[in-house]
């Protein structure tokens, strides 16, 4: 069974707006004249955008914004797509949905005679996943057994710059050497040469990326710590207060413990707070499953370096949780990711094509994962992640980054925490878990 991925919705006259955006520095006019002008002048548009785009000013096109919907596509597919960071997406949630029923998406394995061996392998792990359910295991811990070949459904809202971006990669760059991510790029390429060709362009050359030169090295370390702060910047707390000084016309002056926590929790607070972007850290997750690494994906301002899945990913390394313990399924559940593995390694010795090995792979196989996220962002994922109600395991993980950090950078990151203890409310309403006093004894530094 095969995805889609449609253009559901786009800026009415995209052409126009990109236009009006290419004269706009250079025509006399106002902002609304020169859109009015614009009206019925296809052809004319096209061709200024096609001389603009040639230049290589390609920032015009990200006025117009374009809406995609992907239907029944792997999860693969999916973590694919999520780590494009200038888009906004919202996904069908497996915390929430049960997907017994998803379907799967199914490698081309005719031709190697697997379809029968992949398709046993994926039924056994669906009918373990329905039994943990029914037997009362949480949604979000069961889906550790589903394939990454399940079915994702989902929205994309992306401008037409990053568009063009991405179909070059599912086609030509990295996506290429998958044919559902091909096939996918191809279809959403046919309907964007259709609905507006001006702002589409295939450039094969560009996204053919040579391999890289890396040197002979040790097999991967896993790390015995669950995160690791890899660099933080040396006096974070300084440099963050003398360019808030700075920012409002003052000479940067040192500042006592007392007046820098006041400062910093000052900017916490705003709604523009640039000074803590000043601060980068960069952060090591070395046991994420790979559900939990499309929490972290999902985070837009970072500059997360995903790992190569089926160079990363081993069978033996997994997330075992709670409440599959709980429920008698431990021994079913070590099984079935040991039984995947060898279901993969028949696969490719039948001949299936190695890129195909990924949709074999289990939701809750550990990868590690590096990010660099600034103080401003870190803010944003320490209050969503520390929350009691985000799911467990990256809640685990950012606790442990908080802790992390904390060791580097105490003042500053005593400051950090869940919503609640930041802001001293919850913003969940009546989902709250009613332990704010708890939770401020549990994040208040010793």
């Amino acid at each position: 069974m095969k995805g889609h991925a449609k253009i559901i919705g786009f800026t009415p006259e995209p052409d126009r707006i990109v236009s009006c955006a290419g004269r706009i520095s250079s025509t006399p006019g106002t902002a609304c004249e020169l859109y009015a002008a614009s009206a019925g002048a296809g052809e004319k548009n096209a061709r200024l955008i096609g001389k603009i785009l040639s230049s290589g000013h390609s920032s015009v096109t990200e006025h117009a914004a374009v809406n995609l919907a992907f239907e029944d596509v792997s999860v693969f597919a999916e973590q694919f797509m999520i780590e494009f960071r200038l888009a906004s997406f919202t996904v069908k949630s497996r915390r929430y949905v049960d997907f017994a029923s998803a379907g799967v998406y199914e490698p081309a394995l005719a031709e190697c005679g697997g379809e029968e061996l992949f398709r046993r392998a994926v039924a056994s792990l669906f009918d373990l996943y329905g039994r943990m359910e029914s037997a009362g295991v949480p949604r979000e811990d069961a889906r550790f057994v589903l394939p990454y070949c399940f079915h994702s459904n989902f929205y994309c809202t992306v401008n037409a710059r990053e568009l063009n971006h991405i179909l070059n990669e599912l086609t030509y760059g990295r996506g290429r050497a998958y044919p559902e991510l091909r096939a996918l790029g191809e279809e959403l390429f046919s309907q964007g040469e259709e609905l507006f060709p001006c702002l589409v362009s295939r450039e094969p050359g560009r996204y053919a990326a040579a391999p890289l030169p890396l040197p002979t090295a040790a097999p991967l370390s896993r790390g015995s710590a669950l995160v690791e702060l890899l660099s933080a910047p040396e006096g974070a707390e300084r440099e963050i207060c003398r360019s808030a000084m700075l920012a409002r016309g003052l000479e940067p002056a040192e500042l006592d413990e007392g007046q820098t926590l006041e400062l910093l929790r000052a900017l916490l607070a705003a709604p523009r707070a640039r000074e803590l972007e000043q601060a980068a850290f960069t952060l090591r997750f070395n046991r994420l499953s790979l559900a939990a690494l499309t929490h972290l994906t999902r985070h837009r301002m970072q500059s997360l370096c995903p790992p190569a899945l089926l160079s990363c990913c081993d069978y033996g390394e997994y997330v075992l949780p709670h409440s599959v313990v709980d429920a008698g399924f431990e021994g079913e559940y070590r099984a079935a990711f040991a039984a995947a593995g060898e279901a993969a390694r028949r696969l490719l010795e039948l001949g299936m094509d190695r890129y195909d090995a990924v949709y074999l792979l289990l939701a809750g196989q550990t990868v590690p994962a590096v990010t660099t996220m600034n103080a401003r962002e870190l803010s944003v994922f320490l209050r969503l992640r520390c929350c009691s109600r985000a799911q467990w395991e990256i809640r685990e993980c950012a606790i442990a980054a908080l802790r992390a950090l904390r060791a580097r950078c105490p003042l500053l990151f005593s400051l950090y925490g869940p919503t609640c203890y930041m802001t001293g409310r919850c913003p969940e309403g009546r989902m709250s878990c009613g332990r704010q006093a708890e939770i401020k004894g549990l994040f208040t530094p010793d």
